[in-house]
């Protein structure tokens, strides 16, 4: 009677164990299984809170310091005589804009005939592409633009470029030439005099 009941309590002592240890696999990959949804939705949270934060600093790195009112007057003088050199090469037909406002770039290269670039499909300058771009086509220009199927501004069917770089290197020259007098650009020294210099005092050293 006393093995018998001591068998009885060994299977009521092993059978709990034996149980135990079956039903503590599932809990264990439920467990795991609710770690990694947790670890996602913490990954997806900080991922999250990372992209909608991001534009704040993007907005802050875009917003310039207001300029000090000095600067202000300077820039209202220059806008001032540009626009009226402007206007004189409009008078003169040396500027036909395709823009509206201030073309500074055509202005300071003697002018430029946008209209007829835009017509030729050979390039326009830059400030005419970037006006365009921007929606500051003159009504006369705006009512023949469209869209290719890229997203192209086009003017009659003719993708708006900008002028090859032949012709901006062109433009540019003429700028320089109607700069201040004396206004020549700086020549750096080059590295053969500094060789030249250095072989000198070995010509000294022989005589």
């Amino acid at each position: 009677m006393n093995v018998g009941r001591g068998l009885g309590l060994l299977q009521i002592v092993v059978l709990p164990r034996n149980e135990l240890h079956h039903l503590r696999e599932p809990s264990m990959r439920a467990i795991a299984r609710s770690l990694s949804c947790l670890g996602l939705l913490l990954a997806g949270y900080v991922v999250g809170s990372l992209q909608l934060t991001r534009p704040s600093f993007l907005q802050a790195e875009q917003q310039a310091e207001p300029l000090p009112n000095a600067i202000r007057d300077r820039l209202r003088d220059t806008d001032r005589n540009i626009s009226e050199t402007m206007q004189v090469l409009q008078d003169e037909k040396r500027y036909v804009p395709a823009i509206q406002g201030l073309n500074a770039f055509a202005t300071s290269v003697g002018g430029v005939d946008a209209v007829a670039d835009l017509e030729s499909g050979q390039g326009v300058d830059p400030e005419t592409f970037a006006g365009i771009y921007a929606g500051q086509a003159l009504a006369e220009v705006a009512e023949h633009l469209a869209r290719d199927g890229e997203g192209h501004m086009t003017y009659k069917n003719k993708i708006i470029r900008v002028y090859s770089s032949t012709r901006l290197r062109q433009l540019f020259a003429m700028r320089a030439e109607f700069g201040p007098v004396g206004a020549a650009p700086i020549k750096r020294p080059s590295a053969s005099p500094k060789k030249e210099t250095d072989a000198a005092p070995e010509k000294s050293k022989d005589e």
